[in-house]
């Protein structure tokens, strides 16, 4: 198949052009409900309130919080890999940025995920090293974490935001990318791309998510040399915020 961006692709890009990924709004007393089985001594959910990576909602009389991308991305890159707090404590944060306001999924997930501390420190913490150390593409790093991963609770849709944001290095030609249902939706049901089994010519879900993520890339390359200001998260963002919906009037 071709792997130049659809026609879609560029529409949909114009018609969101204007949109930005905004903050969402989160209420930590929830999460500290949901997540009340997690020894106390970790305090699993002191992100949550942090200045440094969230704001207050003015007037809020259940003490809500709003947290952007930004955010999330700055907590990750402050976070020591090698020390348990920090690593569930950010992966915490970024879920409540997954999830907002509607978020009893989320943190029933995020619940069975860290319930067993020790072994969630171990699966992200092990994530974030393998993706931030990953050079190419095509050295196996990608499909490697992706086929070890396993947490309670937290398949690919979850798992990739985790990758995304935790897995970034900067200054590097690509980085992982979030691959959920709303970009699924977008991918097959918009762009009609056949699926990205057919993007990796193979059915393993692995090699499927390597796949989408080089895809994706090279979309924002090819965009670039034509002359648009896009990058392949911003094309992710796209895919996400679109979910699905039928394509852009002709």
């Amino acid at each position: 198949m071709s792997t130049s961006p659809p026609p879609v692709l560029r529409d949909l890009l114009d018609r969101y052009a204007d949109v930005r990924e905004q903050p969402v709004r989160l209420r930590p007393s929830t999460w500290q409900n949901a997540l009340i089985r997690v020894p106390e001594s970790l305090e699993v959910t002191r992100l949550l309130t942090s200045r440094r990576f969230t704001s207050a909602v003015p007037g809020s009389k259940t003490h809500d919080r709003t947290v952007g991308r930004e955010g999330v991305e700055r907590a990750c890159a402050a976070m020591n890999v090698d020390d348990t707090k920090e690593v569930l404590r950010t992966f915490v944060l970024a879920m409540a940025w997954a999830s907002g306001l509607t978020g009893g999924r989320y943190q029933a997930n995020t619940a069975k995920a860290i319930v067993e501390p020790a072994r969630a420190f171990r699966v992200l913490s092990d994530a974030a090293k393998a993706l931030r150390h990953a050079g190419s593409l095509h050295d196996g790093a990608l499909e490697e974490v992706h086929r070890w991963w396993s947490l309670p609770g937290v398949g690919q849709p979850y798992a990739s935001k985790w990758w995304a944001l935790a897995g970034h290095r900067r200054g590097r030609e690509w980085q992982p990318l979030v691959l959920d249902d709303h970009v699924y939706a977008t991918l097959n049901d918009t762009l009609r791309i056949g699926g990205t089994t057919r993007l990796a010519g193979s059915r393993r879900r692995a090699d499927r998510y390597r796949a989408y993520v080089e895809t994706v890339h090279r979309w924002a390359v090819e965009l670039q040399l034509a002359g648009s200001d896009v990058d392949a998260r911003r094309i992710e963002f796209v895919l996400f915020h679109h979910n699905g919906g039928a394509p852009p009037a002709g």
